[in-house]
C-alpha cells in the first residue's frame, strides 16, 4: 500500500511537469513542529531565512551571598514539581576578592524553591553542616563533588524512593543518587555509573518517554578540546560507553555545559543550551575588558582564568545525538560592566520554566536562568524570557519571503499557527499537492492575510480554516511572510 501511494506520487509529479522531487511525506500527525531546523523546509527564497532568537534580560532573581555559597554557585537545575518549583546548584569557592588566592573549600549542593519562578527562597534544611550549623539549604556533599543534576523520574517502573534521581561527579566517575523527597539523597549506585569522560561541568540525565531508556550527556575531551558525550541507559543502573556528539555543520569549537533536554511541548525534539568557552588572545582588547587588575591576577594561577570567556549556544536535536548548532550566540556576554566577560559566565540553567508574562492578559513565557558575576562574591541568577516556541523564528522581510515545505501528511482539522508580524506585515498559507500544485481552495489567492502576535491562530482561507478534507494526504505548505516570524505549527482538532 506505501509503495503504491508513493508510485503515484511520483506519477503526478511526471504528468503536471513539477520539478518538485519526489520524496516520503513527513508524517506529522498532531504534533507540534517547532522551525529550529530545516527538517521540514524544502526551498527558502525571497528574503525568508531561519533566524535565531535570542532571550529578553529580566530582573535577578538570587543572590549567592550565603557563606557557604560563594564565588563559583552556578550549574543551576530549574523544574516544576506540582505547585512548588524546585532549584538545584552547586555552591563553589574559586578566589579570594582581591584574586591573591585559590580556594580550597569543599563544594555543596544546594536547593532552593519557588512559586512563580521569580521570587525565590532558601529553605533552612538541617540536613548537612557547615560551619558547625545545618542552619542552611545544603542537601549533598561528597569527595570531588564539582557538579549535581536532579529530575524527577516519570518513568512508570521507577523504583518506591527513587522518585528523584540525580548524577553526580565524584571519584573514579559519574554517580547516580536516589531521593525520596527531592531532599534527603544517598547512593543509588555505590560504584560509578559512567567511568569513560572528565564529568568536569554540569552532566544530565533523564528519562525519554518516547524513546523508552535514559539518556546521559557528559563532559569529555578530544585533541585537547572540550566535547560533550551521550550514553544511554534502559533501567539507569547499565549505560553504554559514552559516544561523541555529531553536529550539522558546525565547527569543532570547546563546548561547557550541555543543558539538553526534550522540549516539553514537542517533545520528540531535543533542545540544548550549551556553553562555548574560548580562549581570547592576549591583546590590548582583552586588557580593555573590564576589572583587568582581577583578571591579572586570576591569571597568576592559570592563564586561561584571566583569558578565557564563555558565552551560552542553542542546538537542537531530533535523534538525541545529532544536533544543528548556530554559530551565533545565543546568549552573548553582554555590554562590558565591572564583573562581566568572564569564565564562568554565561551559564545557562538546565530546565525550561513556564512563568507568567508582566501583562497578566498575555500568554506565558519561557524563563530561563543564567549565573552572572563568578570569581568575586556574590555572584548573581538572572531570569530572561523568551516566547514559547521561540528559540528559532522563520523569518522575512517587508519585501517578502517564502518557505515551501517538504511533503508531509498530518492529522487534524485546522493549521495553528505560533507568529508575530509588525503592523504592516502579514502571512499568508498555501496548500499544494506533493507534486507542488495548489490545492482547490487553498491557493495562494483564497488565503486570508494573517497578522498579529499570537501563540495560537488557525490559518485561514475564504472558505474557513477546516483542512481536515486533506488529512492523511502528502501535501506541502507554502508560507508567504512580509515582516514577519513564524515560530511554531501544529495541526489539530478545532475547539
Amino acid at each position: 500500500m506505501l509503495r503504491a501511494s508513493i508510485a503515484a506520487v511520483v506519477l503526478f509529479a511526471l504528468l503536471s511537469g513539477s520539478n518538485l522531487p519526489a520524496a516520503d511525506p513527513v508524517d506529522l500527525r498532531s504534533r507540534r513542529e517547532l522551525f529550529v531546523d530545516d527538517a521540514l523546509v524544502e526551498k527558502l527564497s525571497g528574503g525568508a531565512e531561519l533566524r535565531l532568537q535570542r532571550p529578553m534580560p529580566r530582573e535577578i532573581v538570587m543572590i549567592h551571598d550565603a557563606p557557604w555559597e560563594g564565588s563559583g554557585c552556578g550549574y543551576h537545575t530549574v523544574f516544576r514539581d506540582g505547585d512548588v518549583v524546585r532549584m538545584y546548584y552547586i555552591a563553589a569557592e574559586l578566589t579570594n576578592e582581591d584574586a591573591t588566592k585559590l580556594s580550597s573549600r569543599p563544594i555543596y549542593a544546594c536547593y532552593a524553591e519557588s512559586k512563580d519562578g521569580i521570587h525565590w527562597i532558601k529553605p533552612e534544611l538541617g540536613l548537612v553542616p557547615f560551619d558547625g550549623s545545618t542552619r542552611n539549604n545544603i542537601i549533598w556533599s561528597a569527595p570531588n563533588l564539582d557538579n549535581i543534576s536532579v529530575f524527577k523520574d516519570p518513568n512508570l517502573d521507577c523504583r518506591p524512593g527513587e522518585t528523584y534521581k540525580a548524577v553526580s561527579s565524584g571519584n573514579g566517575g559519574l554517580f547516580s543518587l536516589k531521593s525520596a523527597d527531592g531532599l534527603h539523597w544517598s547512593r543509588l549506585d555505590e560504584k560509578p555509573i559512567i567511568t569513560k569522560g572528565a564529568f568536569d561541568t554540569q552532566n544530565i540525565a533523564f528519562w525519554d518517554p518516547i524513546r523508552k531508556h535514559y539518556w546521559c550527556y557528559v563532559r569529555d575531551f578530544h585533541s585537547g578540546l572540550r566535547d560533550i558525550r551521550v550514553s544511554t541507559s534502559p533501567d539507569f543502573h547499565t549505560w553504554s560507553v559514552p559516544e561523541m556528539l555529531r553536529y550539522v555543520d558546525s565547527p569543532d569549537e570547546q563546548l561547557y555545559t550541555n543543558q539538553i533536554l526534550p522540549y516539553y511541548r514537542a517533545p520528540q525534539l531535543f533542545v540544548g543550551f550549551p556553553t562555548r568557552y574560548v580562549e581570547l588572545p592576549r591583546s590590548p582588547s582583552l586588557l580593555a575588558l573590564p576589572d583587568r587588575e582581577h583578571r591579572e591576577g586570576r591569571m597568576k594561577f592559570q592563564p586561561r582564568y584571566g583569558t578565557a570567556v564563555t558565552e551560552g549556544l542553542f542546538m537542537s536535536s531530533r535523534d538525541g545525538r545529532t544536533f544543528h548548532r548556530w554559530g551565533e550566540a545565543f546568549l552573548r556576554p553582554g555590554i562590558e560592566r565591572r564583573h562581566n566577560w568572564l569564565y564562568g559566565d554565561g551559564y545557562q540553567n538546565w530546565g525550561l520554566l513556564e512563568t507568567a508574562a508582566e501583562y497578566p492578559d498575555a500568554p506565558p513565557e519561557l524563563s530561563i536562568y543564567v549565573g552572572e558575576d563568578s570569581w568575586k562574591r556574590a555572584t548573581h541568577l538572572r531570569r530572561y524570557t523568551l516566547r514559547l516556541d521561540g528559540f528559532v523564528s522563520l523569518h522575512a522581510p517587508l519585501r517578502g519571503g517564502e518557505l515551501l515545505t517538504k511533503p508531509l501528511t498530518f492529522e487534524g482539522r485546522e493549521l495553528v499557527m505560533n507568529y508575530s508580524t509588525s503592523a504592516a506585515g502579514r502571512i499568508q498559507v498555501e496548500i499544494q499537492d506533493a507534486g507542488g500544485k495548489p490545492l482547490a481552495g487553498f491557493a495562494l489567492a483564497d488565503a486570508e492575510p494573517m497578522f498579529g502576535d499570537t501563540l495560537a491562530r488557525s490559518a485561514l482561507w475564504k472558505s474557513g480554516s477546516d483542512v481536515s478534507q486533506l488529512a492523511g494526504q502528502p501535501v506541502r505548505l507554502r508560507f508567504v511572510l512580509k515582516d514577519a516570524d513564524l515560530y511554531s505549527i501544529q495541526f489539530r482538532a478545532a475547539k
